[in-house]
Parts: C-alpha cells; structure tokens; sequence
C-alpha cells in the first residue's frame, strides 16, 4: 500500500511538471505576433493638374512638294547626273537620253534655215527692184518660216531628252541605270522637299466636329515622346463618302521625319479641365479592372487599400484617374505585386511625398 501510494505521488509530480511546463509554452506563444512583416512601399501623393483633352490618331508624313519625274519620249539613258539623297536646285539636269539623232537633225535643219534666211534676204532685195513676183517672195518667207519651225520643233525634241527638277529637293535612288532602255510615261526618279513637312490623317465624322484648323498637333511615339509639334493647316469641307471620315493636314516644325512615315498624332482640342494623376507605375493593369494601392492609417498602423480605378490620358509618366483616388491620397508607387487589400506596410523614407 505504501508503494502504491509513493507512485502515484511520483506520477502527479510528473504529470504536474509537465503540464506547467506546457501551459508556460503555450502562454508565451499565445503573447507571440505572428502577423506578417510591414511590407515596404514607396509612395507619392496623387495630384491635381490641368490638362489639354486631346484626341489620338494615326497618320502618315507627307512632304511639301512631292513628284515622280517620268520619261517624256522613249529613249536609252546616256548619262546620270545626280546620286541619290543629293539636293538638286530647280532646273537642274538630272538625266540624259540618247539624242544624237536629233542632234544630226538639228545640224541639217539650222543649215536650211540659214539657206532659206540668205535666200529670203536676197529676194527682199529684188522685190525692191521689182525684178521678182510678190509671189516668190511669198514663197521664199515660207520657207524660211518652215525651216525655223523644224528647228525649233528638233530643239523640243531635245529638251524632251533631258530630265530637268522641276524643283529644289532631295532626289531620290535613281530607278534606272546608264544604257537603259526606258519607253515615254516609264518612272525614272523621285524628287521631295523636306523643308515644309506635313502630317496627313483622317478623322470619324464624331470626332471631327471638335477639329478646325488652328488646332494643335503633337507626333508623338508610342511612349509618348515627342517628335513634332504643329498646327492643322488645312481640313477637307466633306466627308469621304466611302469611310465617312474628314481628311485633315497639319503643318509640323521638324524636318527629322521622313515622307511616307507612319505616326501617332495627338490633336489638343481647346477645351481644358482639372484632372487628377498619378504615376503611371502606381496602376496595376488587369483584367478585372485597373487597381492602385492607397496607404491608409489604421488602428494597428498604415496599410494598403486597394483601389478599382477608371483611367484616363497618358502624359508622360503619368496617368489620369477618372474615378477612383482624390487628390492628396497617397498611392503606392512600388511594390504592389507583395500587396493585398489590408496590408500593413511601411512606406520607403526615399518616397518623394
């Protein structure tokens, strides 16, 4: 009996040591924090500016002055006198077709002439004599009208040989080589000005109410950076029957574009409101919706709200926000891809707030 009482004591102060050494335990497990870590963000206030509303589109640079200079009459090309990408100053020959046929002509018809003026002199002298008829001396003055009119007409015919700018600009690659043989109507060259360059787009009948000339025009890339700025210079009176869109051209300030590029243009329309922006970095795009992350304070400290916003015009690295923040909330610039709505957070000393 005596023993069985020593192991139950035994047993109870084992027992009893173990269960206080468990309840300490899970005591000081139960004081323990096992919420996470602050997560850290940078952060900048979302703020108020005026912005120009703008309407986007896409179009295509075009020059000045702009011609494909074509063979007159068929011919084979003797010389060349320009390399592409050259300047060449208005009237300057540029080509050269094979006219010693017309030369030859030209040797025979000039002797003619001067033939048909000494014979036509002569007579004149005579008719004052009364030695001939009028009407041989009629016949001599038309002769010598119809040897000036083959001279002239070889003259042409060799003007027609040579290719002439019609204007100062940039040649372009020439579409032929020296020996070619090229028929009358055949492409043999471009010319362009590129000091007046214009930007040519189209617009929907909707849109094209709020455009008039005066207005405007940025080029600009798909970052929206800039590469020219001008002014509509020119709108067609009607709409194109077949799309239903209004022609409109602008005159642009750059001459670092090319004829024929295709671009992105903005027209700033005169209407101007106070919109509400923030970085572009601070929009999570997805596609349930655009979401930014607001900082706001809590019992337990600063977290992370999430926000549906609706957005507006890009400007540069920032965004407007229709809907969704105020100005003066602070949203989070990064980080976001550690957050959750009800985050706790610390917001980066380096935020620019």
């Amino acid at each position: 009996m005596r023993a069985y009482l020593l192991s139950a004591g035994l047993l109870i102060a084992i027992f009893g040591s173990v269960g206080t050494y468990l309840y300490n335990k899970f005591s000081a497990l139960a004081e323990m924090d096992f919420s996470p870590a602050p997560v850290t963000v940078n952060a900048e206030l979302a703020q108020a500016e005026t912005i120009h509303r703008k309407i986007l589109t896409v179009g295509t640079i075009i020059a000045d002055q702009e011609s494909v200079l074509k063979a007159e009459v068929s011919g084979r090309v003797s010389d060349l006198f320009f390399k592409g990408g050259q300047t060449v100053d208005d009237k300057q020959i540029l080509m050269q077709l094979d006219d010693s046929i017309e030369q030859a002509e030209l040797r025979r018809y000039q002797a003619e002439l001067a033939l048909a003026e000494t014979l036509l002199n002569r007579d004149r002298e005579l008719a004052k004599e009364n030695a001939i008829s009028q009407t041989q001396l009629d016949t001599r003055a038309a002769q010598f009208q119809a040897a000036s009119a083959r001279v002239e007409e070889t003259l042409a015919r060799i003007r027609q040989k040579r290719l002439l700018a019609p204007f100062t600009g940039l040649v372009g690659v020439p579409m032929v080589n020296v020996g070619d043989y090229v028929n009358a109507g055949e492409s043999l060259v471009t010319i362009t000005t590129i000091q007046n360059l214009e930007a040519e787009f189209n617009l929907p009948a909707t849109q094209a109410r709020d455009v008039q000339v005066g207005l405007r025009v940025r080029i600009e890339t798909a970052n929206q950076e800039l590469l020219a700025e001008g002014q509509i210079s020119e709108a067609d009176p009607r709409l194109d029957p077949i799309d239903r869109t209004r022609r409109f051209r602008a005159q642009l300030n750059s001459t670092d574009l090319f004829p024929g590029e295709f671009v992105r243009i903005a027209v700033l329309l005169e209407e101007q409101t106070e919109a509400v922006t923030v970085p572009e970095t601070a929009v999570t795009y997805a596609l349930r919706g655009d979401v930014v992350y607001v900082v706001e304070q809590a019992d337990t400290g600063p977290i992370a709200s999430m926000r549906m916003v609706t957005t507006g015009e890009h400007r540069g690295q920032r965004v407007e926000i229709r809907s969704g923040i105020n100005v003066g909330d602070q949203v989070i610039t990064a980080g976001q891809h550690k957050l959750y709505s009800g985050a706790s957070v610390t917001v980066s000393e380096d935020s620019p707030l």
